[in-house]
C-alpha cells in the first residue's frame, strides 16, 4: 500500500498559520481531507481510499466551491451536504462531493445537486493526483467496455 501524506495547518494564539510540511509533501496539491468537528481533518475517507486503489482507476467527484479559508462542516455555504471533502490547491481549499471511481454515478449525483450547487463540475484524480477530466473519462470507457 502506498503511504500518503498530509499537510495540516495549526492557528497559533496569535492568529497566525504555521504549515509543518514533510519533505516529501507536493506544494502544488495537498491531499484531500474529509470536513468534521468544525475543523478540517487529515484523513481520507475510507470510500476514496478504497476508490483511489482499484486498479489505480481515476476517482471522479464533484467540485462544489473554493474559498481561500477552512470552512466548518455546518458552513451554510455548504447548503447542508455531508461528507464533504476538500483537498487544498494553490492556496484555495477546493471543496468536493462525492468520489467514485463510476464516471456514471458522479454524473448522476452531480444532476442531483445541480439545484444547490449551479456552477458544480466534475473532476478526476488518479494515485492520489488531479488529473485532467477528458482523460480520465475516456480511461473509464475503456476499462468499462472491456
Amino acid at each position: 500500500m502506498k503511504d500518503i501524506n498530509y499537510t495540516c495547518k495549526f492557528r497559533q494564539r496569535d492568529g497566525i498559520e504555521k504549515t509543518p510540511a514533510p519533505a516529501d509533501a507536493t506544494p502544488e496539491t495537498e491531499k484531500k481531507a474529509t470536513v468534521q468537528n468544525n475543523k478540517p481533518a487529515p484523513q481520507p475517507s475510507e470510500k476514496a481510499t478504497v476508490a483511489q486503489t482499484e486498479d489505480k482507476a481515476p476517482v471522479f467527484k464533484i467540485q462544489i466551491l473554493t474559498s481561500s479559508r477552512p470552512l466548518a462542516k455546518n458552513d451554510k455555504r455548504l447548503k447542508g451536504l455531508k461528507n464533504v471533502d476538500y483537498y487544498k490547491e494553490g492556496g484555495l481549499y477546493k471543496y468536493t462531493y462525492g468520489a467514485s471511481s463510476d464516471y456514471n454515478k458522479v454524473l448522476r449525483t452531480k444532476r442531483s445537486i445541480t439545484a444547490k450547487f449551479k456552477d458544480a463540475f466534475i473532476i478526476a484524480f488518479k494515485n492520489g493526483r488531479k488529473v485532467n477530466v477528458n482523460t480520465a473519462i475516456r480511461e473509464f470507457k475503456n476499462k468499462r467496455n472491456k
